[in-house]
């Protein structure tokens, strides 16, 4: 080839002559003239696999009418230059490469959008804290560890905070057994309400003990944020901070500390309680709230209080605003090995008539915490001005900050109002102000003061009245005991815990004479061991002893009173009798039988249940001993009553006996089962006496509810 050659100037393949001359052709095979813009190359044709770039074209076959050709209108041949065939078949090659590239992105782009970019909802992993959107028919698919879909599983949807059997995954109802790989939909659930809940995942296929996989979940059937499929994987890194030198991770080390402060804050301000305030009022006193909430959405929680600093006299004026000013609340966050209280703003809000409660509210997955300031100024003439400012806050890495604020400023005089709203600084309707403060709904709310004979609640979420507190104070600290444990063997239900029955004689004197001798009974009391010494139980040993002697006391130095003067006690203990009837872990469940006379013809029996938690030294609600909402108790016991009725038609359920069913001195348990306790009077006359009435079979028998067991001497 000459120096002269011509190559051409998209593909670089040397080109002939024309008249003897190299002319540059495209990649159409058009001659390039003089400054003619370059030639944009065709979009190629899809070729079949077997196709090679020296095939020779079928005649017979037409490009069909999905088919794009590359070539442009057919010439005959005498029009086509003439080109040598090494050339021809150079110049083929070209396109072939360029569209077997193109095929292969393609085949990729296309795999890659099934594998990856079909999941709906971007990455989804178990564990995370931003909730997931949920509609009716929304596709829910799991992957197991090894990151196929889960094949065998069951599919559980709880509301850990809320009351009744959705709270747990052992009552909800809202339970599917899955097999295969097509996942399930929100209403395979029956009945399935529009709410926020848990999702908790079983794989059947993994020995491990982590195969429960949870993650929170936003369900409403016209959901219009739900995607159409939502696949959750299991995330490939741990949720929970790596172990330190020392052997224990960030999370116990949190954890332990937050124990701590909730013990400073009841030794302090007093155990979590409440006292009838004020004539119409239940109010929360001690540590009020204590509850874990993983406020920046770190996968570590944050330990949310409020404690009652002072109960207000309600006998001095503005007493509601001063009990309001004595609640403090506080969030406290782990750091470099200590906590450090991150927020500590008033956040407590009341209606009208007094209520008052806190909340945690939630928006897009974050939670928040909201501030309120009014003042009102009477005008006189029924007139008023009152104005409020609005703050919600949220965590953003190691503080709270301000993310959305109001103001709103109404003057209302006898015959006119008017009020005037900013939304963050900018002017706004008071409807746009209502539709602000929606945005921000309840999730978590805490009550404070409620009406005595009305505890509920009209916000959203999840709400604890005045009532519930403890129950929930109890079970924040019970989760941080087992969290802060370096191992299990550290928890306090693997330690082994025993009762020892004390017998004591004690001089009984008699009811109906003051002459007659006392007589010796034997009363009884229990002492508590852990790991075979009573020593791991001292305390709430020392505080049953000093009950059993206070008792004897007051037996010891009863003197029937003849003089009509009203000196002496009305009534006199006579027996006394502590049993023992189950023990689960730390929780010891203790029947306690007392008989009191006042010199009649018969006494009255005042028989109890209380539970004990031997690793605390405290005595707990039943609810909480038995993981069971106080109304699902009321409810259960209600049913075993009837039946109970029913199968001893001489007795009657006609005196006062449902009147008592939320009191949580009546639910104890045994090895068979959940049992209710009634009192003299309570069903029909003394004759028909008390009744212990089961509940509830924890042995299987369903036959066992509404018949009767025995305890005590």
């Amino acid at each position: 080839m000459s120096d002269d050659a011509r190559f051409c100037a998209n593909c670089g393949a040397p080109v002939a002559a024309r008249d003897g001359a190299d002319v540059p052709v495209s990649a159409q095979g058009d001659p390039q003239e003089g400054d003619a813009p370059d030639a944009t190359v065709a979009a190629p044709v899809l070729v079949p696999a077997d196709a090679t770039s020296n095939a020779t074209p079928n005649p017979d076959v037409s490009p069909g009418p999905d088919t794009v050709s590359a070539e442009p209108e057919a010439a005959s041949a005498a029009d086509a230059p003439a080109v040598p065939a090494d050339t021809a078949a150079k110049k083929k090659k070209t396109p072939f490469i360029i569209a077997a590239a193109i095929l292969v992105i393609v085949i990729i782009g296309v795999a890659a959008f099934f594998l990856l970019g079909n999941k709906g909802t971007g990455n989804i992993e178990f564990g995370q804290d931003t909730e997931v959107e949920l509609a009716v028919t929304t596709v829910i698919k799991p992957r197991g560890k090894d990151g196929n879909l889960m094949n065998s599983y069951d599919a559980y949807l709880i509301n850990e905070k809320a009351k009744g059997d959705v709270s747990s995954i052992k009552t909800t109802p809202y339970h599917l057994t899955v097999k295969g790989d097509q996942g399930f939909k929100p209403s395979d659930f029956k009945d399935l309400p529009n709410n926020r809940y848990t999702l908790v995942i079983v794989d059947h296929d993994s020995d491990d003990a982590d195969s429960e996989q949870k993650i929170p979940v936003n369900y409403d059937k016209e959901n219009k944020k739900a995607p159409s499929e939502a696949i959750i994987a299991v995330p490939s890194k741990p949720q929970k901070a790596p172990a330190k030198e020392d052997g224990k991770t960030d999370e116990q080390k949190a954890y332990g500390l937050f124990l701590d402060k909730i013990k400073e804050l009841t030794d302090t301000y007093g155990a979590c309680g409440s006292t009838e305030w004020g004539g119409s009022y239940n109010l929360a006193t001690g540590l009020c709230v204590a509850d874990l909430v993983d406020f920046d959405g770190d996968g570590m929680n944050e330990l949310f209080v409020v404690y009652n600093t002072q109960v207000a006299n309600p006998n001095v004026d503005g007493w509601m605003d001063k009990q309001a000013q004595s609640f403090k609340s506080e969030v406290w966050a782990y750091r470099d090995g200590k906590i450090v209280k991150v927020f500590d703003k008033s956040n407590v809000e009341h209606d009208n008539g007094g209520v008052t409660w806190v909340s945690v509210h939630q928006k897009d997955g974050k939670f928040y915490l909201m501030t309120q300031d009014s003042s009102y100024t009477d005008l006189g003439d029924a007139g008023y001005n009152e104005t409020t400012d609005t703050v919600f806050y949220v965590m953003d890495g190691s503080k709270f900050k301000q993310d959305a604020s109001a103001h709103s400023d109404a003057n209302v005089s006898s015959d006119s109002s008017d009020s005037t709203c900013t939304i963050n600084g900018k002017d706004a309707t008071s409807d746009e102000l209502l539709d602000f403060q929606d945005s921000y709904p309840a999730y978590l709310s805490y009550g404070l003061i409620n009406y005595l004979q009305d505890a509920s609640f009209y916000g959203e979420g999840t709400y604890y009245p005045v009532n519930d507190l403890p129950s929930l104070v109890a079970k924040t600290t019970q989760a941080l005991e087992e969290g802060a444990a370096t191992k299990k063997g550290e928890t306090a239900k693997d330690a082994s815990y025993s009762a020892d029955i004390k017998t004591v004689s004690v001089p009984v004197p008699d009811a109906s004479s003051d002459v007659a001798l006392p007589v010796d009974t034997d009363w009884t009391y229990l002492q508590f061991s852990k790991d075979g010494k009573a020593n791991g139980c001292k305390d709430l040993n020392a505080k049953l002893k000093e009950s059993f002697d206070a008792d004897v006391d007051a037996t010891s130095s009863w003197r029937l009173d003849l003089s009509g003067n009203g000196n002496g006690a009305a009534e006199v203990l006579q027996n006394r009798y502590d049993t023992m009837v189950s023990l689960d872990g730390s929780i010891a469940c203790v029947f306690q039988e007392r008989y009191y006379t006042a010199g009649g013809p018969h006494g009255w029996n005042k028989n109890a249940v209380v539970y004990y938690d031997l690793s605390k030294g405290t005595e707990v609600d039943a609810d909480v001993a038995l993981g069971i909402d106080k109304d699902t108790l009321a409810g259960l016991a209600s049913d075993a009553i009837d039946a109970f009725v029913r199968a001893n038609p001489g007795i009657s359920d006609t005196g006062d006996v449902r009147d008592h069913l939320c009191e949580m001195d009546r639910y104890g348990r045994d090895k068979a089962g959940i049992f209710f306790i009634t009192r003299d009077y309570e069903m029909g006359t003394y004759a028909d006496g008390s009744h212990v009435i089961y509940i509830k079979a924890l042995n299987g028998d369903d036959g066992l509810v509404g018949t009767s067991g025995d305890f005590g001497n």
